[in-house]
């Protein structure tokens, strides 16, 4: 088979968990597969973006801006299309919600939740309407949908009356980075560089208000004010909007190169994940793969993916929310039962068994295209 694999959207370092989600479907594609060939379609800045050191795996290049959005729509509806036919493909992968949407073979999109809908009144109105038209359209004329949740495949039937055979889950996983620390083995220059001390909580922060990180800030600080708890709120990512201004006990790092962001993630006492509305929510798996304890959401898709191997809470609510950052900021026993169950639950999750299930897609495509 010649597989097309399209990455147009990608923007390394700025995408977040599309990107993900192609570096661990292409390292499981790797480890399964070394016959099939990959043609990988990426934009003018993913240039140089590690691709697996396999000749199957074959670096396309195509002179457009993944930056300029309106651009790249019209290079993957006017010219990808071309692009398949002209490399003979057998298959179309789109890995980032959209792709094109006329195509003579079959084609497969991954759209990873419908935040776009959820909480569009966050994006400008062009760029939402675009979204909308563009995911619902590659929805309806793909051959496939994968999508990386029960919660979202649900979230997609309903927003676009599909047939349930049309949309496969294959779950997301932690790479292979993520590992439990060796007691003992901090980086405290880096710490100290940081502004980091120890005890802390980990959380990743972002402007989009489905991470609800105005609302776990107030509960730190009722939980700091109240119980007196020693932690720490360690911030990584975009600040919200309506941000606190930093202080000694809420610490704002920003985006943090891979290596950092292992190591500041393995030193936690435990992760807190407040979101409202998430595809998956990869940070729980990577925290529980590290050995950190995950004090979560009780909403949308968390409790799919977090099973019992969380400390769950009330993200509308504030004293919900500071009452279990308490309890696990205060409880080494619970932290090291919900750590052993991390390590339990994160055997669910395998970039070669979504690389498996994936390729097997497009196996079945490609058997019903030659019927």
């Amino acid at each position: 088979m010649r597989i097309g694999l399209n990455l147009l959207y990608l923007l390394p370092g700025v995408v977040g968990g599309t990107e993900t989600y192609a570096v661990g479907l292409l390292q499981g594609l790797s480890h399964i597969d070394k016959q099939n060939e990959y043609l990988i379609f990426l934009n003018r800045e993913a240039k140089n973006w590690q691709l697996p050191k396999q000749d199957n795996f074959i670096r396309l290049i195509c002179p457009v801006s993944g930056k300029r959005r309106w651009e790249r729509f019209q290079y993957e509806q006017m010219v990808l299309p071309r692009l398949l036919r002209k490399h003979n493909l057998n298959v179309i992968h789109s890995l980032g919600y959209v792709g094109p949407l006329f195509t003579y073979c079959p084609s497969i999109v991954t759209i990873h939740d419908l935040n776009y809908q959820a909480f569009g009144s966050q994006m400008p109105f062009i760029r939402r309407m675009a979204l909308k038209f563009f995911v619902y359209q590659s929805a309806h004329r793909s051959t496939r949908i994968i999508t990386v949740s029960e919660f979202s495949k649900n979230e997609i039937l309903k927003a676009f009356n599909l047939h349930h055979q049309k949309v496969i889950v294959t779950w997301e996983a932690p790479l292979e980075i993520f590992q439990p620390r060796v007691n003992g083995n901090k980086i405290p220059a880096l710490f100290k560089n940081l502004g980091i001390r120890n005890p802390y909580a980990i959380c990743f922060s972002s402007r989009s208000a489905n991470k609800n990180i105005p609302k776990v800030i107030d509960a730190f600080k009722l939980t700091r004010k109240r119980d007196g708890i020693p932690h720490q709120l360690i911030l990584i990512g975009h600040l919200p909007f309506d941000q606190h201004p930093p202080t000694d006990d809420v610490v704002y790092t920003g985006f943090l190169e891979p290596s950092v962001l292992e190591a500041v993630l393995c030193n936690a006492e435990f992760l807190l994940f407040p979101s409202i509305y998430e595809g998956f929510g990869l940070p729980v798996i990577e925290a529980m793969a590290c050995g950190v304890p995950v004090v979560c959401s009780n909403y949308t898709v968390l409790p799919e993916i977090a099973g019992e191997a969380a400390l769950y809470f009330d993200p509308f609510s504030i004293d919900d929310m500071a009452d279990k950052i308490s309890t696990i900021a205060g409880n080494i026993q619970l932290r090291k039962e919900l750590q052993q169950k991390g390590y339990d639950n994160i055997q669910r999750f395998s970039w070669d068994e979504t690389a498996n299930k994936t390729l097997e897609v497009y196996k079945s495509l490609l058997i019903q295209s030659m019927h």
